[in-house]
């Protein structure tokens, strides 16, 4: 069950080896080679960087415009398939990111599982997220986080809902004329946030507590995260920073791992307000 790992842990070490002082240079498509706002130049490099890092054990393909997730990557050893879905933000001028508590997941909410046709059967696989913060002129990665979809939402119904919740009303308007496009836009946590200090500037692997030590990836783990869901059950997962290794000799007992909880809590506090209006507002005449 926990073989996907293998492919995700070979994911994270080859983006740490890309690593150049504290960031992973990277070279994207010049603008004027961008076609439309779908066509993001940053997955093409992940991808590309993949199809280069993970060799010949691996295959990657990539998923399409409007579609999710980004990055199929399949196992030629045990045929194991895992998604991943790419995030990017960019810094701002003081050094923080450029959106602060959520990221928007467009009209399909992050879980970590989602769908995939191969051939004509349709399977569930499981979905992990790149994040990466780009320095200010997108030339580099200084935060790069790889993370379960779960530890964003496990709720797969509501993943399988929200591919599907998006509709299109015709004949609106005066002359029925016109038509009405409901899309729901997800906001859930952002990772990338600078304030989350135990992520910011950081080049990190989170993934599930009983996964990890199930397949023997549990080494340079520097925290346990405790994930509390609204019904008071709590998930485990293990921050592991390869960056700062862990002699096995070393190694802190489970009773004094570091633990952390509430990551997102600010995300909760947020409250709704009633939306107004925009008005233009014009001096009053003279004459």
């Amino acid at each position: 069950m926990s073989q996907y790992l293998v492919a995700v842990d070979t994911i994270y070490k080859h983006f740490i080896g890309c690593r150049v002082g504290n960031s992973i240079p990277i070279d994207l498509r010049h603008r004027s080679l961008i076609g439309t706002t779908q066509d993001d130049p940053f997955d093409d490099w992940v991808e590309d960087k993949l199809k280069v890092g993970l060799g010949d054990d691996f295959e990657v393909f990539h998923s399409g415009k409007l579609q999710t997730p980004d990055l199929i990557v399949r196992s030629k050893k045990d045929n194991s398939i895992i998604g991943i879905e790419v995030k990017k933000i960019s810094q701002k001028s003081n050094g923080a990111d450029g959106r602060g508590l959520t990221l928007d997941y467009n009209s399909c909410l992050p879980c970590g599982q989602t769908l995939v046709k191969v051939n004509d059967d349709t399977i569930i696989i499981p979905c992990f997220y790149l994040f990466a913060l780009l320095n200010q002129d997108n030339t580099s990665i200084v935060t790069l986080l790889l993370i379960d979809g779960d530890f964003l939402n496990f709720d797969f119904d509501l993943h399988k809902e929200s591919k599907v919740s998006n509709f299109t009303e015709y004949n609106h308007g005066p002359y029925g004329e016109g038509s009405v496009r409901h899309r729901k836009m997800y906001t859930y946590p952002n990772p990338l946030n600078s304030k989350i200090s135990h992520f910011h500037l950081k080049f990190l692997m989170i993934a599930k507590k009983f996964d990890l030590e199930n397949i023997g990836l549990d080494y340079n783990v520097r925290a346990c995260i405790d994930r509390t869901d609204v019904r008071g059950n709590t998930f485990k997962y293990l921050l592991r920073n390869d960056l700062e290794t862990v002699n096995l000799q070393d190694q802190v007992c489970q009773d004094q791992l570091l633990i952390l909880a509430n990551v997102f809590d600010d995300c909760k506090r947020r409250e709704s307000r009633e939306r107004s209006p925009s008005i233009v507002s014009i001096p009053r005449s003279l004459s």
